[in-house]
């Protein structure tokens, strides 16, 4: 990458953005800044679960936006649901004066999206696992997106040979 930008991984609990959004952190060795374990530190201080929501993503902007004052890239690791959440990143790079790349993760495959749910692990303390049943209502409260975007359909494809086409997309940055 030739400049400092801010990548948001996007898509549906289980869709692979984390996966994706660790995999391109990796390989440009940038922070990688995910909304869920700021969501479950601010359940930890006692903030209530129906104030956090937007607030998390207001948390991790604060965050990226000290790391843009440092020239760094960064992603965004989030679902992303809805055009506020999205404005946000688009206000922070027009603020910086930095690009920012969508990359929407999406699995076209409902069993293997479930399983994914239901095997899912992520370890992140406070935070319990989504239900298939929260997802499928998380699906519905989804906003069209009306940016350019890489979409990533993570039902057939290797984590590995999707880290590679988002590292093409990301090239002409």
């Amino acid at each position: 990458m030739k400049q400092p930008a801010i990548i948001v991984t996007s898509g549906l609990p289980g869709s692979g953005k984390s996966t994706i959004a660790e995999g391109i952190g990796r390989l440009l060795r940038v922070p990688v800044l995910s909304i869920d374990p700021a969501e479950a530190a601010m359940w930890a201080a006692g903030l209530p679960k129906e104030n956090t929501g937007i607030a998390a993503y207001r948390v991790v902007e604060a965050i990226a936006a000290e790391n843009l004052k440092l020239g760094l890239t960064i992603i965004v690791d989030a679902v992303n649901p809805v055009e506020e959440a999205r404005q946000m990143w688009r206000d922070l790079a027009d603020r910086f004066q930095v690009p920012v790349c969508f990359i929407e993760c999406l699995c076209s495959d409902d069993q293997i999206h479930r399983t994914r749910i239901e095997k899912r692990v992520r370890n992140i303390p406070g935070m319990p696992e989504i239900t298939w049943e929260r997802v499928q209502e998380r699906k519905a409260e989804y906003e069209e997106w009306l940016d350019v975007r890489l979409r990533l359909d993570t039902a057939s494809d290797a984590p590995d040979v999707l880290i590679a086409r988002a590292m093409d997309y990301l090239q002409a940055i």
